[in-house]
């Protein structure tokens, strides 16, 4: 883990108010890690976590969506500006090699899919995707992924895709897979988890409002089969079956 200012090379929207912006680090990081990142405005106190979308050498990628202050914030960056940032965080995804592998992303949550579908992309796995947004407004790297296999696209309302959330789509449809790769809402991935925990061999991403993005705070804490442990820290990845849901 570093903490570092870095340089912003780009800050594009490629979606309804989603954005892509890529920073030139120096560090390496896994699929499913994240950086905690300052919005340089003494208006918050707190940095914002966003999952790693994408590292190539020295440029790692994330996408955030701008739904209040602090993303509105990192909207207004420039290209050149610095940002400080904290990362690599959390644990990354554990990757397979030779297997018949399902990743599922629904809004946010199919940014570090990305990374992760590249990287099992080198191990020799066949790949399924499912991508899940409620509209095609929303809709972002729906070509990125065909490069690792093949990509079903589903949007709530129909108007990209067909029309289901990622949850309806796998009940009417029959996906070969051994190993479950999954990150997206709560609700999502406790379908998830609930469907496929005694059936298949998985991992699910979960996101909680972090305070420090170490685990000191212990303000993202959530109730596993081991007791109470914190996203930040001992997560974001999680097994299938790890999470007690109330």
């Amino acid at each position: 883990m570093v903490k570092e200012n870095t340089i912003i090379i780009k800050n594009d929207q490629i979606a309804k108010d989603i954005y892509e912006m890529t920073l030139e680090v120096n560090f390496e990081a896994k699929p499913g890690q994240f950086i905690n990142i300052d919005v340089n405005n003494a208006e918050f106190l707190l940095r914002r976590p966003i999952s790693i979308a994408n590292i190539e050498g020295n440029r790692l990628t994330i996408c955030y969506r701008n739904v209040g202050k602090g993303t509105n914030e990192l909207r207004k960056k420039s290209v050149g500006e610095l940002v400080n940032i904290l990362g690599p965080l959390g644990n990354g995804f554990p990757l397979v090699s030779s297997q018949k592998v399902l990743i599922v992303g629904a809004g946010m949550g199919v940014a570090p899919m990305y990374y992760l579908a590249k990287e099992l992309s080198k191990n020799n796995n066949q790949i399924s995707i499912v991508l899940g947004y409620n509209d095609d407004k929303l809709a972002y790297y729906t070509d990125k992924f065909k490069d690792f296999g093949e990509v079903n696209i589903v949007t709530m309302d129909g108007s990209l895709g067909k029309k289901a959330n990622v949850i309806e789509f796998l009940e009417n449809n029959e996906i070969d897979f051994n190993v479950l790769y999954a990150c997206g809402p709560g609700i999502v991935l406790k379908s998830l988890d609930q469907k496929y925990q005694s059936k298949k061999m998985g991992y699910l991403s979960y996101e909680e409002r972090m305070a420090c993005g170490i685990g000191a705070c212990y303000g993202c804490v959530i109730q596993t089969n081991k007791g109470l442990q914190r996203v930040c820290k001992d997560g974001p990845i999680f097994n299938l079956g790890a999470v007690k849901y109330e």
